[in-house]
Parts: C-alpha cells; structure tokens; sequence
C-alpha cells in the first residue's frame, strides 16, 4: 500500500472540482485555508486551516475553493484501495461530524529537541490507512536511528534544512522535499541547521507512530 503525493498551490479565488477521487486521500493544508464543499448536492460545507487534516473519502463528491487573500498550500497523499476491502472504494462520508482534524487539539509529545504533533491517529476518520504527523527539530537534534515495522512513510519538509539517512544512503532535507522510507529501513534524521527543522510524516498503513518504532543500530 504505497503513498502518492500531490503537492497543489490554490491562488484566491480558485476552485477545484467539484469530483471524485476513486481512492482514499487526506489533504494537509500547509499554508493558508481553504473551504471543502461536499455531498451529493454539495450541501456540507467546512473551512480547513493551515495545519488541519481534511479526509476525502474516495466516491465522496466535492470541491475545494481559496476564498482567502493568499495561496493555500495543500498537500495530499493518497492510496489505492486495499484489494481485501474492494468495497471502501464506494465510501462516502455519512458522519454527522466534518471529515476534518484540527491542528490545536492534536496529541503533541515531546522529548530531547523533538516535538512530535499526532495529526490523524490510527483509525481516524474510520479508516486504517493513513496516521499523519507534523515533526519539529530544534538545530542539533536528532530523532535516533530507529525503524517502522508495520508501516511505510513519506515525509515532506516544510521549514530549516537537515539530513536523513536510510540505510547507508545519505540525503539532504530542504523545503518541500520529499522522502520515502520503506517498511523496516532503519533510518534517522537530524537537524544541521539554525533554524528548527519541520516536516510532515505520512504513514501507511495507519499504525501508531509511538508503538509502531524500535530503535535500530546504524548501518556500518
């Protein structure tokens, strides 16, 4: 179940959609907001923010519209339907609440320079495919060489500069570069910059980002 990424720049005043996806995707607004139109009339409105999580369930019919003064930046990730639920594929969103995680009431832990913020938890939204985080590294932290073994990830930097090794392979991080670290790679990143270094992590399948990481001894 591999992520792909789709990096969109909404100016003001411009609409998309509205559509349908066909596969499940969740959209981070990395910038600016946006106001998500949904349903079959389109009657279901909610304004998504800078930092917030919107799902889009895949037959969910939609529109997303910059009604604000600046470009928004979205980011989303999508997957192909699981082939032992061929039946998600005609998922709407029925629930009484938004499809919609807020940055502010997001779990946050913290330790040794990091600052880890539980955007999408495992089995938000009622799905089992996505757990979303936004990582923060103060300069000179690292996060430790460590491991996922139940999930993949791709991580996208928005904000500082710094370095992620996967296995022996060494690359450098840079505003909206992106990453993906395969299930079991052992892997760790550092911040080499001045300023903290900011990125979000996108897993697949949903696991806790907290459970689902043992430490990994780096390669020789």
């Amino acid at each position: 179940m591999a992520v792909r990424l789709q990096f969109d720049r909404v100016p003001p005043g411009v609409q998309i959609g509205p559509h349908r996806h066909g596969v499940e995707t969740v959209a981070y607004v990395a910038a600016g907001e946006v106001t998500f139109e949904h349903g079959e009339d389109l009657g279901r409105r909610v304004v998504v923010r800078a930092g917030d999580v919107l799902y889009e369930a895949p037959s969910e019919y939609h529109l997303v519209r910059n009604e604000g003064t600046i470009d928004s930046l979205v980011l989303l990730a999508a997957v192909e339907p699981d082939p032992q639920a061929p039946g998600i594929v005609f998922r709407r969103w029925d629930e009484p609440d938004e499809p919609v995680r807020r940055r502010e009431t997001a779990r946050v832990i913290t330790r040794d320079g990091l600052r880890h913020r539980i955007l999408v938890e495992p089995g938000d939204f009622g799905t089992a495919s996505f757990t979303v985080g936004e990582i923060e590294l103060s300069p000179g932290a690292t996060t430790g060489w460590h491991r996922h073994l139940r999930a993949e990830h791709v991580i996208v930097v928005f904000e500082g500069r710094g370095t992620i090794r996967v296995g022996a392979v060494e690359e450098t991080l840079e505003p909206l570069k992106g990453v993906r670290v395969e299930t079991g790679l052992p892997h760790a990143i550092t911040n080499t910059g001045r300023t903290p270094l900011r990125y979000l992590v996108c897993a697949t399948p949903a696991a806790d980002p907290l459970s689902d990481r043992e430490p990994a001894e780096p390669p020789s």
